[in-house]
């Protein structure tokens, strides 16, 4: 557990192997609470968060997602799971208008830094966007239960990690400059 905010947020990792462990709904709302408290452009909340634990959902938007990659001309190796096998997927759909990528970006690390709270890890999916590539959009929609007017923006997975995290990649310097 972690009680200092900033070494939670330094400390965040993409985890990509998880633990054949359930997490509990309790645990799982507060991931959605900490998304739903995220801020937003004028405060438009206008944001959808479809929750899926049923495997045989994630694994066909995995199937979906793969074959839309490979009709793309993009290549996974054998078996890839775009989700590792998380128990918990996220997938995040919004109306397109002004900041609605800042919006999701908001929402989607409040999850991975709230959820870290409870000793579960995520990863912020994107290929998801390529079950689009190949497939009726009307169809994904209805899937995940995405609403009229709204379309994917991306899909983050959780699960408790089977491994310790890795270590923190390099840093680039020259990023920041200061004007004083």
């Amino acid at each position: 557990m972690y009680t200092d905010s900033i070494d939670l947020i330094l400390s965040r990792r993409s985890v990509r192997s998880f633990q054949d462990k359930k997490i509990p709904a309790d645990v799982i709302d507060k991931i959605v609470q900490c998304a739903i408290f995220a801020p937003s452009a004028k405060n438009k909340q206008n944001w959808h968060f479809t929750v899926i634990t049923d495997t045989s959902v994630i694994d066909e938007m995995n199937r979906l997602a793969l074959v839309g990659m490979q009709k793309m001309g993009i290549e996974k190796e054998e078996n890839t799971h775009i989700f590792y096998h998380a128990p918990l997927v996220i997938v995040l759909s919004s109306v397109l208008e002004g900041y609605s990528e800042v919006n999701a970006g908001c929402a989607l690390e409040n999850m991975a830094i709230g959820a870290r709270v409870y000793g579960v890890e995520s990863c912020i999916i994107g290929q998801t966007r390529f079950m689009y590539h190949q497939a009726n959009e009307q169809d994904i929609n209805r899937l995940l239960k995405i609403p009229e007017a709204y379309h994917h923006d991306l899909a983050i997975c959780f699960g408790y990690p089977k491994e310790d995290l890795p270590e923190a990649k390099p840093r680039r310097e020259n990023l920041v400059d200061y004007i004083r």
